[in-house]
């Protein structure tokens, strides 16, 4: 075996390491939230990309419109989200997440980002845009996967 497929090998292997490390994050995310993991994921989709009308967060997420309308009534009882006229078209929704994800979230996810912020400073820029540049790659890969 070549010492590139050798290595092909080793990053694999880690990527599923990391997925499963990821999926066991996701599920204690989930009971510290108090939220299943579809829900979890919806706060994920509108934390990171700002507020969305409910029919993109549907599409993104992919949830039926009803199914949608069941897991933001969960997530606004719960004081997570908030669901506002949408001021550019007034027969949607935007839903946006509300201060209240602040707590749960440091308490799931803080000491990951401060380590992750830690390991981060140690590499050289160089090598920082190679680990953007495959991550984007990867999440494409991913995602691309979930639309076949």
């Amino acid at each position: 075996m070549s010492s590139k497929q050798a290595l092909v090998q080793l990053v694999d292997s880690r990527l599923r390491r990391a997925t499963t490390a990821v999926d066991g994050l996701d599920q204690r995310a989930a009971l510290i939230f108090g939220v299943n993991r579809t829900d979890l994921r919806l706060l994920d989709l509108l934390a990171s990309q700002g507020p969305l009308t409910a029919g993109a967060l549907a599409r993104a997420a992919g949830i039926s419109s009803g199914g949608m309308t069941i897991a933001l009534d969960r997530l606004e009882r719960a004081g997570y989200v908030r669901r506002e006229l949408n001021p550019r078209d007034r027969r949607s929704i935007v839903v946006q997440v509300t201060e209240e994800i602040g707590r749960p979230s440091q308490e799931a996810f803080g000491p990951l980002q401060a380590r992750v912020t830690t390991v981060l400073a140690g590499y050289r820029t160089a090598e920082l845009e190679i680990l953007a540049k495959f991550l984007e790659s990867w999440g494409d890969a991913i995602e691309e996967t979930l639309r076949s």
